[in-house]
């Protein structure tokens, strides 16, 4: 700048000693026509001149003057003056940045207020961000370098449009796109619960967690994760919704991955090794034994019977469990408990043999039996069979609870099945051995109602035996859909023995044969023909029941009635109502009177 100035003035200098010399050339036509005298002036000026000239005066007529002397014209002058402009401006833009709108930049920090930071981005204003785009913890220094992205130079307010959320987020989208495309792992901070899933800040980038993919395991509560930190591979990216997707099962499935194959090389049966429960189900418990999960059978918990796992562990227990089976190609491992400790079985036989008397708790009670601890580890088996000589056992809960005491005799050993039998009702002698002392054929007693069924009923004979009337054995002509219509239970009831079978341990009774049975002489009372007073009782699919003298009960099919008084008569008749009938067939054996309706009396 300054050389061009210093340029300038020389070409002001050189101008003005032209125009000297100009009006030293006019002095010197006007001299020439001057008077005498004058002439006598210039040649003592000449005097001077050459005195001058011996002084070494510059000689201001000399053409030599001129030589460096650059002439111009106008037009010259107006593009000198362009030039200079453009120079002028391109050192003025020199001293801002390159810089474009919808780009990170680099800014410099140069105030703090309460709301916003203003940083000088190298452009003819400063620029403001608001405060909150920043963590007040960790606010940058006045006078330190961030990175911002520029949106616009100029608002509607004329103010550049600056964001510090926007360059962070950009460039942590293309480190998370550099995690993806690399299927690195990226940590992450579980913070909140949405619908489906879970919601993981990524730093800057939140991102989805679906419920299926947060573990290897199904999580009963997703609320257990908030807040904790995890290692999660993006798995998908929406370019277009800047959304990403993570799965934090598809690093643990790795990590088990590599753990289940180290311990696949090192595993063998019969090794012992430490595990934690971490599920349990009905049929067992499952175990992490550090990357690969095993599996204790419901049987493999103890040497006794238990009724479910949560009843020696719990989840979360620390354990130690011994290898059963294994199997490298489905990676299964079958564990046990009790294989840790001595089999009790083996010394069994020595303990408890056959006709020996025992005592134990009971600690399960089945729809088949009764479980007996006898020792730790060692349980018998009452079935229900075993239980009464002569009572018909039906629920073993009403007569026995579990942690009751109770006595029994040894029945049957098998150590090898592991399996021993008792019996209660071996205690005592078999009263169907001498029951023919007590109870005969014939003989009429009275007792109390213990059970009723759809078949019949079961009365007391004695304390310990019953018998049992069937449904059909309660009255000569009544035909009852169940007992109950005619009996309940508790009621006495009379009757006399039937039949005594001794190799199947029943006694039939019957309630009926206590009177004479009216179908003795049935046909000397009714003949073919016999015009018959009835009342209606019922109708059903294959006709209708009447009832007739010393209530006996007779039939009319439905084939002996003609459609008119199906409509007209039986359509109208109540229970009670009168039936003139006509006797048409009397089987005495079959216990059966066939009738038909007297048409006579009906016309009448």
């Amino acid at each position: 700048m300054n050389d061009k100035l210093e340029n300038n003035e020389q070409e002001n200098i050189q101008e003005t000693v032209v125009d000297e010399n100009i009006e030293v050339k006019a002095v010197e036509e006007d001299k020439a026509v001057k008077t005498a005298p004058e002439v006598e002036m210039v040649e003592a000026v000449k005097d001077v001149v050459e005195k001058a000239s011996d002084k070494k005066i510059k000689d201001y007529l000399s053409k030599d003057l001129f030589a460096d002397v650059k002439r111009i014209s106008f037009t010259d002058d107006v593009n000198l003056n362009d030039n200079k402009s453009e120079l002028l401006t391109e050192e003025y833009q020199g001293t801002f940045n390159d810089i474009s709108e919808n780009q990170i930049i680099s800014a410099k920090v140069i105030g703090i207020s309460d709301s916003d930071v203003m940083v000088d981005i190298g452009f003819k204003s400063e620029g403001l961000i608001n405060r909150s785009e920043f963590n007040n913890k960790e606010l940058p220094e006045i006078g330190s370098n961030i990175d911002i992205f520029l949106e616009k130079f100029e608002d509607t307010d004329g103010n550049i449009t600056l964001s510090k959320y926007k360059a962070d987020f950009i460039k942590r989208w293309d480190e998370l796109k550099h995690f993806c495309d690399n299927a690195e792992p990226v940590k992450g901070k579980v913070i909140k619960r949405v619908k489906g899933g879970l919601v993981v800040d990524l730093g800057v980038i939140q991102a989805f967690l679906p419920g299926s993919q947060a573990d290897v395991q199904p999580i009963k509560n997703f609320d257990d994760l908030i807040g904790q930190e995890f290692d999660f591979q993006i798995v998908k990216v929406d370019e277009m919704r800047k959304n990403l997707v993570v799965s934090r099962k598809a690093i643990l499935e790795e990590f088990l991955n590599e753990k289940r194959q180290e311990l696949m090389t090192k595993i063998e049966v019969g090794a012992s090794l430490q595990g934690v429960i971490k599920n349990i189900t009905d049929f067992g418990a499952f175990v992490d034994l550090g990357g690969v999960d095993g599996l204790i059978h419901i049987t493999d918990f103890s040497w006794g019977r238990i009724n479910h796992p949560s009843e020696i562990v719990s989840i979360g227990d620390e354990i130690t469990v011994q290898v059963i089976d294994f199997n490298k190609e489905t990676s299964r491992i079958s564990l046990g408990l009790k294989q840790l400790v001595k089999n009790p079985w083996e010394s069994i036989p020595d303990k408890f043999k056959v006709g020996d008397i025992v005592n134990g708790n009971i600690v399960s009670i089945m729809n088949y039996g009764i479980f007996i601890e006898l020792e730790k580890g060692i349980e018998g088996l009452i079935h229900i069979s075993e239980i009464s000589w002569t009572k018909n056992v039906q629920n073993l809960q009403d007569a026995y609870k579990v942690g009751e005491s109770i006595e029994s005799k040894v029945l049957f050993v098998d150590s090898k099945e592991q399996k021993i039998s008792l019996g209660i009702k071996q205690l005592s002698d078999d009263p169907w051995k001498t029951i023919t002392d007590h109870i005969k054929i014939g003989d009429k007693k009275s007792g109390s109602v213990n059970k009723v069924t759809k078949f019949g009923a079961f009365v007391s004979l004695t304390d310990e035996l019953e018998g049992f009337v069937r449904t059909t054995d309660f009255h000569w002509t009544k035909n009852p859909s169940h007992p109950k219509e005619l009996i309940n239970e508790g009621e006495i009831l009379d009757y006399v023995i039937l039949d005594i079978l001794e190799k199947e341990r029943k006694v039939l009774l019957s309630v009926k044969d206590l009177v004479e049975s009216p179908w003795s002489d049935i046909e000397s009372k009714f003949s073919s023909g016999d015009k018959l007073s009835s009342s209606f009782q019922r109708m059903n699919d294959s006709g209708v029941i009447v009832k007739l003298q010393d209530d006996i009960e007779g039939f009319i099919p439905m084939s002996k009635i003609s459609k008119e008084h199906k409509k007209d008569v039986i359509g109208s008749l109540n229970e009670g109502d009168n039936l003139d009938v006509l006797v048409v067939e009397v089987k005495s054996d079959d216990k059966n009177i066939t009738l038909m309706l007297d048409d006579s009396n009906v016309d009448d």
